[in-house]
């Protein structure tokens, strides 16, 4: 199985290699962006395009730029303002959005990235870097260019854009992950909202609540959230660690440690505390539009903290938050407090300092801070905070939810957010829910097929 299972994810890049490549001219993003076809430029003749490019720039010819992400309506909606802001103020330069859902993201970024016809601007996960950054210089060095990162907050840099040294993302975000409590639900089930459950205890209450009402789950996941905010925190819990030691790349955890893992998951359902996964899956990655959610038949989501926006606009019942639920005992809260997310300027744009131009205006700017508020990330520079909370947008639930993230947190490294890492537990997540395989049978699989991995990783 190891075996298939490794081959299966080279045949899946491939797949979705040759897929982006020969969409070409005619593709669209989910959410109607922009034509995502860009001319490829030779490695040879780069440093003339981009004199030719600082030149037409400071002349104050056209330049266009392309800017990707992923997101909701709301981040949608927030970054085409700024980008209608920016070019207002400077009308030499149009700047094409390019955005969809969050589902196949990293595929087209890496395939754009390799075959050179990646946006100017680009939203990542810092867990990428490693992927992107170690493979080939994709993304410039920001220190180099006229973006200023100096009003980031304290350390932010250092642990979510960093990589080898070398600023390459501006975190757009500052967090960690919360549990997201409907009111109204937590009056009616007797949910104590000043309460740090454990795991076992929230399965006691879920079983409960759902013996009460059949209708009723106090939790919903699906497959991203069941790998990122269930089994990771847990096996963090177990710990206090990342998954990996970044210096041996050695796994932190056991195989013992990992069934444990999958089992609370399996209990998880057994207990009717998570909605059936099948039907969670109908909303995988938007838990806001989730009907029994907005109905009010589900009392809890586990998310990040930059989630909330979206998760207070969903229901009427006044939202709450409370800590993720920890194991008995834990080394750490299991939440990996920090930037997941932010932007990189492509290291092959034709139009570099434009890009850098743009994003600084994006990431520092009053105006284009106003116009984002917390739809693209919470907070991230120290005058955001300060701009958000006068103006009286910054919500007292996600103010909350940020720091309740941040006590006996831990930090997560690159390593352990590999993305072959990730599709590996998420796939032996997905076979443990459906039966396929036991939680001894999958730590067994984990456990072995993480050790193929970075050795691999760590003779590169």
């Amino acid at each position: 199985m190891k075996k298939q299972l490794k081959k299966s994810i080279s045949l899946f890049m491939a797949a979705s290699v040759a897929a982006v490549t020969l969409m070409g001219c005619g593709s669209k993003t989910d959410n109607k962006a922009a034509d995502t076809t860009a001319a490829a430029q030779s490695s040879s003749g780069a440093e003339a395009s981009d004199t030719a490019a600082d030149t037409k720039a400071a002349s104050g010819e056209p330049v266009t730029l392309r800017f990707s992400w992923w997101g909701s309506d709301s981040r949608h909606q927030a970054l085409l303002a700024v980008i209608e802001a920016y070019e207002k103020k400077n009308p030499n330069v149009k700047v094409e959005a390019e955005y969809q859902g969050y589902d196949g993201y990293y595929e087209k970024i890496m395939t754009t990235l390799s075959s050179n016809t990646a946006p100017d601007v680009i939203q990542l996960s810092k867990e990428w870097l490693p992927d992107i950054q170690g493979a080939k210089h994709y993304l410039a060095d920001l220190s180099t260019l006229p973006v200023d990162l100096t009003t980031l907050k304290d350390r932010l840099l250092e642990i979510a854009g960093t990589y080898n040294g070398e600023p390459n993302v501006f975190p757009c975000t500052v967090g960690g992950s919360v549990t997201y409590v409907n009111t109204d639900f937590a009056k009616t089930y007797g949910i104590d909202l000043t309460k740090n459950y454990t795991w076992d205890e929230i399965k006691e209450l879920g079983k409960s609540i759902h013996e009460q009402n059949e209708d009723a789950y106090l939790m919903t996941a699906d497959a991203d959230m069941l790998n990122r905010l269930f089994v990771q925190p847990y096996l963090a819990q177990k710990t206090g660690k990342p998954l990996v030691d970044e210096e041996t790349y050695a796994m932190n955890f056991t195989e013992e440690d990992a069934k444990e893992a999958f089992q609370n998951v399996i209990e998880l359902y057994e207990t009717n505390t998570l909605e059936p996964f099948g039907e969670a899956a109908t909303f995988a990655g938007q838990a806001d539009q989730n009907n029994k959610w907005i109905n009010g038949n589900i009392g809890m989501i586990v998310d990040y903290t930059g989630s909330a926006p979206k998760y207070i606009a969903s229901i009427d019942s006044p939202l709450d938050v409370i800590p993720m639920p920890v194991i008995k005992d834990a080394q750490c809260s299991g939440v990996a407090y920090s930037g997941d997310r932010g932007f990189a300027i492509n290291d092959n744009s034709a139009n570099k300092e434009e890009a850098a131009k743009f994003l600084d205006f994006l990431m520092n700017d009053p105006e284009a801070i106003a116009l984002c508020k917390t739809d693209v990330g919470y907070c991230p520079t120290k005058q955001s905070d300060d701009i958000l909370i006068a103006a009286g947008v910054v919500s007292e639930i996600q103010k909350k939810g940020v720091e309740l993230s941040e006590p006996n947190s831990y930090t997560n490294n690159m390593i352990s957010g590999n993305t072959e890492l990730e599709v590996i537990r998420k796939d032996l997540i997905q076979e443990v829910v459906y039966g396929d395989i036991t939680p001894e049978e999958a730590a067994k699989e984990l456990v072995e097929q993480y050790q193929e991995i970075l050795d691999e990783l760590k003779t590169k």
